[in-house]
């Protein structure tokens, strides 16, 4: 495959391009090679586990960001400790309605039977 240039100059098929310099649709220059990069690992976790707070960091967290004063200053301290903001308005809410017993975390479950004294009968 032969292509003429606008100078008149016959230029031989992908040999003609790399010694043109043309680019490839990456913007490298050059020939096409093999790619050194490792293609990334498909497999997932079967589970994430789910971050759990303690009271004292939540308030630790809290007493922090309330002391942040310049603009940005709220938004650094959540992207150094890998939280979203959301958690720190429903953290302040839970202050503010002061819940201690919500901040240290509701038990999943049912609820344990409490047995009435009246109901056990000696006999």
């Amino acid at each position: 495959m032969e292509r003429m240039l606008a100078t008149g100059v016959e230029i031989d098929g992908p040999a003609g391009l790399a010694a043109e310099g043309a680019r490839r649709a990456t913007g490298v220059a050059g020939p096409a090679g093999p790619s050194r990069t490792t293609p990334p690992d498909p497999e997932v976790p079967a589970k994430v586990e789910r971050r759990t707070f303690t009271a004292e960091y939540r308030l630790r967290l809290l007493k922090q960001a309330d002391a942040c004063k310049k603009p940005g200053e709220v938004g650094a301290l959540l992207r150094r400790e890998g939280l979203y903001s959301s958690l720190l308005t429903n953290w302040r809410r839970h202050r503010e309605q002061d819940a201690r017993q919500e901040m240290r975390g509701r038990r999943r479950g049912p609820k344990p039977r409490v047995v009435d004294p009246r109901e056990t009968s000696t006999s």
